[in-house]
């Protein structure tokens, strides 16, 4: 099943700031977002971009 994240749920998934987020965001990590409406996340694809941009978590998601 698929897993809806707004910012704030994905932050806590991830274990990452807000300031991460945006930072990822900008590096071109997947989001969906309806007109007018918050950006939410598929935790799936998150995964995938991360490994992709050849991100790992140790403690924290580095590359």
């Amino acid at each position: 099943m698929t897993k809806y994240l707004n910012g704030k749920e994905l932050c806590k998934a991830l274990g990452i700031s807000t300031t991460l987020l945006y930072k990822f965001r900008k590096a071109g990590m997947p989001y969906h977002q309806l007109p007018g409406g918050r950006p939410f996340y598929l935790i799936d694809q998150v995964f995938v971009w991360l490994r992709k941009a050849g991100y790992h978590q140790e403690k924290v998601w580095t590359k």
